[in-house]
């Protein structure tokens, strides 16, 4: 049966078939290899022995598989101490906070970032993350059309009483598109009244931006930002950090979506740490990706196809009708080539081709995909 959401294609495609390989550019799929372009890990870490070697020494001193005690019981635990003192660095805030799911992103980030005159302005396209923690907050909420300053400023005119500062709720790079939030627009627009906004860069964090840190640094608003990144999408663990500063971590962690959750796997924090650490002394690793992800937008345009301008590893276009879509993805298929179609937010009704871009992709990758495609 097809899944819902963007792996519905890929589960048609897949149905049945035993898939090896990390989030890489490589896959096995019964027993036959494949260049991949499904999924995140855009890093393409999964498989580096450096990561590897830190989770079996862990393992080997005995560390526990979840961890026991949630912060808000006073307990410190080294290890998820030691993800958000790297995190705070990756995201150059005064710490982070780490949660077990990318999905407490929206409830932890509204909490941190409102006030009792908080106006949530929610871009229609966002996160379900998002639209949910507007939603459970309690404020008042109004919707913009995505990607389109033009609405939030109507919005913002239309709705935002006096006295009240506006929270504006978006995704930073859009999981479908590979678009970027246009986070500078947004950014004049609210300063006038005292607003601020959150942003769930979860595609973004690690990929986009002179230092990795995402859009916000990308677009140069970090300090108009609260910023919410997971840690599946460009690293190789799980979880999820949102950067803060001591006053909010110390008041977050009273609350239901922290208190109440369990911290998640002790073995993913370690690989988190090691992950993070990586990647803040190899920022090579992370140009020559942003390099290929400029490379194969640059290809597809040559070939004549509609790409979108972005700094993100996800690349996005349509191809007629879904049918014509899934004979091209079946063809490339046999030629060797997974290429999942997206049906998630914002793809439309016949969804699009997303590739990922990955950092062990070769540029002999896209050549030979374009190849097969023409």
């Amino acid at each position: 049966m097809s899944q819902p959401g963007g792996a519905a294609s890929a589960g048609e495609l897949l149905e049945g078939r035993t898939v090896h390989g990390a989030a890489s550019a490589r896959w096995t799929i019964e027993g036959r290899p494949y260049v991949n372009f499904g999924g995140c890990g855009y890093l393409a870490l999964a498989d580096l022995l450096e990561i590897r070697d830190e989770v079996k020494a862990a393992m080997l001193t005995g560390v526990s598989f979840s961890r026991q005690l949630s912060a808000a019981y006073g307990a410190r635990d080294p290890i998820f101490d030691a993800v958000e003192e790297v995190g705070a660095m990756a995201l150059n805030c005064e710490t982070s906070v780490h949660l077990a799911s990318g999905y407490l992103i929206g409830m932890v980030g509204v909490a941190i970032s409102q006030k009792l005159d908080t106006h949530i302005f929610l871009d229609d396209a966002a996160h379900y993350n998002m639209r949910d923690a507007a939603v459970l907050s309690g404020l008042p909420v109004s919707h913009f059309a995505h990607r389109d300053p033009g609405a939030l400023e109507n919005a913002l005119r239309r709705d935002l009483t006096a006295g009240k500062r506006p929270l504006v709720l978006t995704d930073g790079v859009f999981a479908t598109s590979g678009e970027l939030a246009p986070l500078g627009e947004y950014a004049r627009l609210v300063e006038p009244f005292d607003g601020h906004m959150l942003v769930d860069d979860a595609h973004g964090f690690g990929v986009v931006g002179a230092n990795g840190r995402g859009t916000a640094e990308f677009l140069g608003v970090e300090d108009r930002c609260t910023i919410g990144v997971t840690l599946s999408k460009a690293y190789c663990s799980h979880g999820a950090l949102v950067g803060c500063s001591w006053q909010q971590a110390d008041r977050v962690q009273s609350l239901p979506p922290v208190r109440g959750a369990n911290s998640g796997s002790t073995l993913s924090a370690v690989v988190s740490h090691a992950a993070l650490r990586f990647m803040l002394g190899h920022p090579e690793r992370r140009e020559r990706h942003a390099k290929l992800t400029a490379g194969l937008r640059c290809r597809l345009r040559s070939a004549g196809y509609t790409i979108a301008e972005s700094p993100a590893p996800i690349v996005s276009f349509g191809f007629g009708r879904r049918a014509d879509m899934q004979a091209m993805q079946r063809k490339l298929f046999e030629r060797g080539f997974f290429v999942p179609i997206s049906n998630y937010l914002g793809s439309g009704p016949e969804g699009v081709f997303r590739l990922s871009v990955f950092a062990d992709h070769e540029e002999g990758d896209f050549d030979a995909l374009l190849a097969a495609m023409e």
